[in-house]
């Protein structure tokens, strides 16, 4: 796997049904290749080096105060300034919950929320010490994988499916 984050789906019941423990067993980890036959499938999506700029953008510019806006990146926990979960938890999205980051991806205009970022998403990838200072083609790459974000969604809303946060760490 050559993702550092990454949302896997899971039957919706499975919700209910299992314990945080159990649920977390469900969800591929680091160098699995459970995420691999995922993928291939559409059960999971990853991205590298961009969640942390994916969240800035949908939930720092004010415009959008619909809670939904923290669902999609990180599963609407608490998290430190880099973006990490205390711990080992695995947020779970329920079903409707997907459903409601799916309609709140639909409906923003996702490279427009980027653009009005920029400055923010450039401090952001320096602190982080990136490699590659921010860039029209940070810029195009988080758009990109926003719009990959909204899809997955999308799909796992129209099956019912809850969807598991993970960090590869």
């Amino acid at each position: 796997m050559s993702v550092d984050h990454f949302w896997c789906r899971l039957p919706g019941q499975a919700v209910d049904a299992c314990s945080p423990a159990e649920l977390g067993d469900l969800v591929p980890r680091d160098r699995d290749v459970r995420y691999d036959r995922m993928a291939a499938a559409g059960l999971a999506l990853g991205v590298r080096r961009t969640a942390v700029l994916m969240e800035l953008a949908l939930t720092e510019n004010g415009l959008h105060p619909d809670p939904a806006a923290r669902l999609p990146v990180y599963g609407g926990g608490h998290h430190g300034p880099d973006g990490a979960l205390p711990g080992d938890a695995v947020p779970v999205l329920r079903p409707e919950q997907v459903a409601a980051a799916a309609a709140f991806l639909r409906g923003s205009a996702l490279g427009e929320l980027v653009r009005q970022q920029d400055t923010v998403l450039a401090r952001t990838v320096a602190h982080l010490g990136y490699p590659t200072p921010w860039s029209e083609a940070w810029a195009a790459r988080v758009v990109h994988d926003l719009r990959e974000l909204r899809d997955f969604f999308a799909d796992a809303a129209a099956a019912g499916d809850a969807v598991a946060v993970r960090e590869a760490r």
